[in-house]
């Protein structure tokens, strides 16, 4: 067996390990990225596209009864962090950035996946 295949497959089992063990207490797991969308365009292969840039920053979940939960999002513009089940509201800042707003619909023991955007012109 192939070394890196074997380190994979034993960081599988283990990462496997780590969480079936554990009680998810009404909690699930939301994966995002929070990126920087639009512009001036850029050429690539000879065609004009709207840069796509992953943003460092603060992604915040507000809950229906207010409560907030803030997750630190490093520059390569991926997160993820545990809430309670519900419907949030979610926003992100970057400096003087902020994103559009969406939601995010967490469910005890799921993994929800959310993209926060800030969108220049």
């Amino acid at each position: 067996m192939n070394w890196r295949y074997g380190a994979l497959l034993a960081g599988a089992v283990l990462v496997a390990g780590c969480s079936a063990g554990q009680s998810t207490n009404g909690t699930g797991t939301v994966q995002g990225t929070f990126e920087q969308a639009g512009g001036p365009a850029i050429v690539v292969n000879g065609k004009a596209e709207t840069p796509v840039v992953p943003l460092a920053g603060i992604v915040t979940f507000t809950g229906a009864g207010g409560q907030k939960f803030s997750v630190s999002v490093g520059k390569g513009g991926v997160f993820s962090t545990r809430l309670p089940a519900g419907s949030y509201a979610v926003s992100g800042a970057s400096g003087p950035g902020r994103s559009a707003p969406t939601t995010a619909r967490v469910q005890a023991g799921e993994t929800s996946r959310i993209l926060v955007v800030v969108v220049v012109s």
